[in-house]
């Protein structure tokens, strides 16, 4: 089966890849949409799996991204196992080896909705081997999904997967418990200057970027945001410093994983360094990349826009002179979005670039790997503990067992303020990081409800002990980064 940009087709026509773009205008289906044809070029046998992306896509039900990264790749694998094992099962009838039988007949055309329950039970088992529980049972979300759509529009008659009630019995139900992965304030500080930035280091062991990469690892540790949000954050959601509010934080809404819409607040602290990097470093790989950016624009891979504005106080882009939130921007569209200025050269939408445009996410896994290399040879008192695998995602465990503290001990310091509202800290960093249940946030923040402190001031005290700022009554000094914590 070949993964391809287009959509469903009548069934046993040929897919016909010189008209597919007609089809694709015709159903206004975005770029990138996925789908599956046989190995023939046919699409009789991926007919249904097909329509439940298309569904899928038309009653936004996933965003494209998710649609992509998740639920075709899973389908897709799930179909290449049952059509081998129906192989598998009429090579034995017929007495041959299973590799003579399909070049003899080909693939079986099967499709999911043919799929068995034993299929499934017997797919289960074979992934159990080759990846984490916590992997298989995302893998089984999406193909429990598929299913229960199938049912309920009366493609199968009774739904396949297994099930007791409202359990899905398939799915292993277990739950992985974990070391702490997060930093004190002081380790955050050291791994971001000595190791993001290279400071100390000898010109032959500093990076290309060092300002760039030291912004990237301050947004993450300042703010909570993920690998991929903090890679594509737009140029125009962090002002520059003259533009920050009175009260030195600036919010703006960002969509992250699963469609969560939440505020991010960025200090005046992570502003300046944001101003720095753009006056120097990104200025001149704008200047050194615009080769590469109009070999881009020719070949089609760019998103144009007019530029820059702000809609409802909220940060936008204008395309043919209507404004457009940014908060409607996929990921992808977030990689590949550029203006064209007044010079004529092309202008990456995006803050963090290298190349032309945004990096991929692997990319900054291998920034950070470089990052422990230059931490470790430095030494000194605030590096890392050795059982402490320092990546993307330990800055924001970092940020959010931080925060807790900071506003619990806020609370604490003003439990008599009649004026202090009553709140509980853990739900203001749930939704400081996005998460869609506060049992996600619970599992490594399990401190009890108590009182909240002013979300600025905690947020301002924290981005100062990052950026080597001293403010009265740093609230982080206190974390500590033992283990036997949990992590989501």
């Amino acid at each position: 089966m070949l993964g391809v940009e287009g959509l469903p087709l009548p069934q046993g026509q040929a897919f016909d890849v010189s008209g597919a773009r007609e089809i694709f205008d015709d159903r206004r289906l975005p770029d990138g949409f996925p789908f599956v044809v046989d190995d023939d070029g046919g699409v009789s046998g991926c007919r249904f799996l097909n329509q439940y992306l298309l569904d899928a896509q038309e009653q936004n039900a996933f965003d494209l991204g998710n649609i992509r990264r998740f639920h075709v790749y899973h389908l897709s694998r799930l179909l290449r196992y049952i059509r081998r094992r129906r192989a598998q099962e009429l090579a034995e009838l017929a007495g041959q080896p299973v590799e003579d039988w399909l070049e003899k007949h080909g693939e079986p055309k099967i499709d999911l909705i043919h799929a068995t329950r034993k299929d499934l039970v017997g797919y289960r088992d074979s992934r159990q081997s080759a990846v984490e529980f916590t992997t298989l049972d995302t893998e089984l979300g999406c193909l429990a999904s598929f299913f229960r759509y199938a049912t309920a529009m009366g493609w199968v008659r009774f739904n396949p997967f297994p099930q007791w009630g409202d359990r899905n019995t398939l799915m292993s139900g277990k739950r992985k418990v974990r070391q702490a992965r997060f930093l004190t304030t002081a380790q955050t500080a050291h791994f971001l200057a000595a190791g993001l930035r290279g400071d100390g280091s000898d010109a032959e062991s500093l990076p290309a970027s060092p300002e760039r990469d030291y912004v990237y690892g301050l947004l993450l540790a300042a703010t909570g945001l993920r690998r991929e949000e903090g890679a594509l954050i737009l140029d125009n959601e962090i002002p520059p410093l003259s533009g920050m509010p009175a009260d030195g934080v600036h919010v703006f809404e960002r969509t992250g994983k699963m469609g969560v819409i939440r505020s991010i607040y960025v200090t005046a602290e992570v502003a300046r360094a944001v101003d720095l990097y753009r006056q120097t470093e990104r200025a001149a790989l704008v200047r050194r990349h615009q080769k590469s950016l109009r070999n881009f624009r020719r070949e089609g891979r760019l998103l144009i826009f007019d530029g820059f504005t702000r809609l409802r106080g909220q940060p936008a882009v204008v395309n043919g002179g209507h404004a457009r939130s940014t908060l409607g921007l996929t990921d992808e569209d977030r990689a590949r979005a550029v203006r064209i200025l007044d010079d004529g050269s092309i202008e990456p939408l995006g803050l963090f670039i290298a190349r032309g445009l945004p990096p991929v996410p692997a990319y900054w896994n291998e920034l950070f790997a470089d990052a422990r290399d230059r931490v470790f040879e430095l030494g000194g008192p605030n590096r890392p503990p050795a059982h402490l695998t320092v990546t993307p995602h330990t800055f924001r465990h970092t940020f959010a067992v931080t925060m807790l503290a900071a506003l619990m001990r806020e609370g604490r310091e003003r439990a008599g303020d009649p004026y202090l509202l009553l709140a509980n800290p853990v739900l203001t960093v749930k939704e400081l990081l996005g998460h869609a249940s506060v049992s996600t946030t619970y599992q490594y923040l399990y401190a009890a409800e108590t009182w909240q402190g002013e979300v600025p001031r905690a947020l301002r005290s924290l981005a100062a002990g990052l950026v080597g700022h001293t403010t009265a009554g740093d609230p982080s000094d206190e974390v500590q980064n033992s283990e036997g914590q949990e992590e989501v």
